[in-house]
């Protein structure tokens, strides 16, 4: 395998845990897949040598979460 299909196999994978976390029907399963989808991310991370990044789980749910308690004016 070469590092291009690696990458394209953990962006593959990234993506269908973060599916597999909004579809979860427990808060165990959706963190576990979260925390999946995370570990992706940080290899993907690595094996491009900081050329893709992302924004964390907990940093984008976090700012998701804001924006729903934000009053509209």
């Amino acid at each position: 395998m070469n590092p291009s299909q690696d990458i394209n196999y953990l962006f593959l994978r990234q993506q269908i845990e973060r599916s597999r976390a909004k579809a979860a029907t427990s808060n165990v399963a959706r963190k576990i897949h979260e925390q999946l989808a995370d570990e992706y991310e940080r290899q993907i991370e690595e094996v491009s040598e900081g050329r893709v990044t992302f924004i964390s789980g907990i940093a984008e749910r976090t700012l998701k979460q804001s924006r729903n308690n934000e009053d509209p004016a």
